[in-house]
């Protein structure tokens, strides 16, 4: 089968981190005996004609079975992108993960209005659109220090440790005051989980493989692995499997990353990743990670194909 891969990108490249994803789904499949081959939503055309049509590069697109979506969706364009993964959707194909689920996990704040709604535990979280109640935000989520977090950021990139009230304010100032300007997230620090968390990795209703990723510098609270963190096998315990399944189910995704803190009172989700990497998880178990996937994407393929034919 030849499964696809869909990547944002208008030159055509990609970061370091899907392009790695990319290198070991494609070794992968062709262990497998599949092939794989990548499509840029820059090659991509929506045409409407009596009914939803796709071209690439301006010509009439293929049959495709599969589709993997193998990026997070940039914060410009972000509807129409979008809806280039809803019109394969339109068009039949087997689409992982789809559009609705992406654009879940991509918000952070819809994230948390969905998991909260489903009881899945969080950290204490504010959402700012300026410094005016600064004061009833740390009553919150204090004492400080806090974590700073933008709405759209990724593999820890818009991320930061306040330490002061004074600095919390200066930020929120500068960055969320124009009317334009996206709102940002002010989270409860957790001074036990020292630099470390959990990421679980899930595909269909299984756990493929667990991580803990501990902050390589001392001092730096984020532990995520392509910012140096350091990675090993995790075991986990009940509270946490149900945890990470309730929350991929919240969203809807066939595949996710979950990020769980370790606190004293319980776990809690910070982050559900529709476009985890590839490289640190199977470093820290052994496993054919991206393997995995390839044979969830086969098989929901053909499961789609057989219930068309009927």
């Amino acid at each position: 089968m030849k499964i696809h891969v869909f990547v944002f990108s208008r030159t055509n490249k990609v970061g370091a981190v899907t392009q790695k994803n990319l290198d070991l789904l494609s070794a992968a499949a062709i262990q497998r005996g599949h092939s794989l081959e990548v499509i840029y939503d820059s090659e991509c055309q929506m045409r409407f004609s009596g009914k939803p049509e796709l071209l690439l590069k301006n010509h009439d697109i293929a049959a495709i079975e599969t589709l993997l979506v193998q990026a997070n969706i940039p914060g410009r364009n972000i509807m129409y992108r979008s809806n280039v993964i809803n019109q394969f959707e339109l068009l039949g194909v087997s689409v992982i993960n789809k559009e609705a689920p992406v654009l879940r996990a991509k918000n952070k704040i819809k994230t948390l209005q969905i998991l909260t709604r489903k009881h899945v535990p969080v950290p204490k979280t504010y959402v700012v659109n300026h410094a005016q109640y600064i004061d009833d935000v740390i009553d919150v989520v204090g004492p400080f220090p806090v974590i700073l977090k933008a709405v759209s950021g990724s593999h820890g990139r818009g991320v930061s440790i306040i330490e002061s009230k004074r600095g919390l304010k200066s930020i929120i100032e500068m960055f969320a005051n124009e009317d334009d300007a996206e709102p940002l997230m002010v989270q409860e620090y957790v001074r036990e989980s020292k630099g470390k968390d959990v990421r679980v990795f899930i595909v269909g209703k299984k756990i493929v493989g667990a991580m803990e990723r501990i902050a390589q510098k001392r001092g730096e609270f984020r532990s995520n692995f392509h910012l140096g963190g350091r990675v090993r096998v995790a075991s986990m315990s009940r509270k946490e499997k149900d945890v990470a399944f309730a929350a991929i189910k919240a969203c809807g995704l066939d595949f996710a990353g979950v990020d769980i803190l370790r606190t004293n009172s319980g776990p809690k989700v910070i982050e559900v990743n529709a476009n985890p990497g590839l490289e640190g998880i199977t470093l820290a178990t052994g496993r054919d990670i991206a393997g995995t996937i390839i044979d969830y994407a086969v098989k929901k393929a053909k499961r789609k194909k057989l219930e068309i034919e009927k």
